[in-house]
């Protein structure tokens, strides 16, 4: 191999590099499933009351974390992609802890609906069960399609 970034092994000439080889997700098709999860999770959260529409909400937002992530960076493996999601999830609740959140919301309160208002443990659990929700969902979407964790970089 040379020393060119573009380089190709030798037992994979012919081929694209390494970083090439994965299917690129679908842009529209991962904006669209943003959309879907973003007004699900905005219907649940204020026609479905407590504390069903709260956990579901909760669910709702790591699993539109996790596809927001993916649109931007689409070829992130989904187990990547799941850990840095759920980073982001816990990160957001630790923040609620501080006085942080609620001075942004004193000047933005619509920002409540990503960064939430108030601290509970409860939900650490739940972006959790989220994120795996939404790996596992991306999962099966790569197996039918015939992907492998191989295939994709990170």
């Amino acid at each position: 191999m040379t020393g060119r970034p573009d380089a190709v092994p030798a037992g994979r000439r012919g081929s694209a590099p390494w970083w090439h080889g994965a299917r690129r997700r679908s842009r529209p098709r991962v904006l669209a499933v943003l959309a879907a999860v973003v007004v699900l999770g905005l219907v649940v959260t204020t026609q479905v009351p407590d504390p069903v529409g709260d956990v579901v909400g909760d669910l709702l937002y790591a699993v539109a974390v996790y596809v927001a992530l993916v649109l931007v960076a689409p070829r992130l493996r989904p187990w990547v992609a799941g850990a840095v999601a759920l980073a982001w999830c816990w990160l957001v609740e630790a923040l609620q802890a501080t006085p942080a959140v609620g001075a942004v919301l004193d000047v933005v309160p619509a920002a409540a609906w990503v960064l939430g208002s108030t601290f509970n443990a409860r939900d650490l659990l739940l972006y959790l069960l989220g994120v795996l929700l939404a790996v596992g969902l991306d999962l099966v979407v790569d197996a039918r399609a015939g992907v492998t964790s191989r295939s994709r970089p990170l």
